[in-house]
């Protein structure tokens, strides 16, 4: 009996994750040499939950002890001045030595706080809803109102999912912009023409299966246009669907037949 002939393989060793990773927290959300160097008691949190037209706000050391109550803040520049102006104040009063400020992502309402304490001199960083929602899911469960998600951030923040993000370069940005704004032209040129497809095929059923391109065949949306049920274009019949073909300068052809348009398919009756 011939004996077995097997084979060895190769391992591949094993990539260590935490290799060149220091800390546990995500490396753009780091705050814990800071807190250590000052201390967490010296170590400030501004958290910004924004909305629309305004924002709830609070202040709390690293430890959590509250230093500026929840309150809401209008976004107004007048606002934002007295907000920026109580935060030093309080940041004189507790002896807080290193600050930063950690708003929540939401569309793009979170700018307007995010670029009021930036300029303003403040270390703005922006924290995600779902860093929010899964540190606030654990201490108040079916609990959503905005003191609880303002507490939630805090803890978020403190976990290092405070993210600070870099300045992107204006072209970057720019082209950014003209490609969400080409994406979403894209989504509204398609949901419109799935809407004028069904909205032609109620009226006319099966008139817009005729063609490949609906949108982009001119003589189709003229008849689609001018016609609204089919009994229309049987009573317009071919000469006037003509006469309105040639007054906006569209080239057709015409089929020559001696069968009476009347007794020919409701579709063979188009020019």
């Amino acid at each position: 009996m011939a004996g077995k002939i097997t084979g060895s393989r190769r391992r591949r060793p094993a990539k260590s994750r935490s290799k060149n990773r220091q800390h546990l927290q995500k490396p753009s959300g780091v705050i814990a040499p800071r807190v250590a160097r000052v201390g967490g008691d010296r170590f400030g949190i501004v958290c910004v939950d924004p909305a629309k037209h305004r924002s709830e706000w609070m202040m709390a050391d690293y430890f959590g002890k509250l230093l500026i109550e929840p309150q809401t803040l209008e976004h107004q520049a007048g606002h934002f001045r007295a907000a920026i102006a109580q935060v030093r104040q309080a940041l004189q009063q507790h002896d807080i030595q290193d600050i930063i400020v950690v708003v929540e992502r939401t569309g793009n309402y979170h700018l307007a706080p995010k670029r009021a304490f930036a300029s303003a001199g403040f270390e703005t960083r922006v924290v995600h809803p779902f860093a929010t929602k899964q540190y606030r899911m654990p201490a108040d469960p079916g609990n959503k109102t905005d003191e609880t998600d303002l507490h939630a951030q805090h803890r978020a923040a403190v976990a290092g999912f405070g993210l600070y993000e870099q300045d992107l370069p204006s072209l970057y940005r720019e082209l950014q912009l003209r490609s969400r704004h080409r994406r979403n032209l894209v989504r509204k040129a398609s949901a419109l023409a799935c809407q004028v497809r069904e909205h032609l095929h109620l009226s006319m059923p099966g008139y817009s299966a005729l063609f490949d391109r609906l949108l982009e065949h001119r003589m189709a949306m003229l008849i689609g246009r001018c016609c609204d049920t089919p009994e229309k274009v049987v009573k317009l019949g071919r000469e006037e669907i003509c006469r309105r073909l040639r007054i906006d300068l569209l080239l057709f052809q015409t089929t020559r037949s001696h069968e009476p348009l009347e007794d020919r398919p409701l579709w063979h009756k188009l020019p």
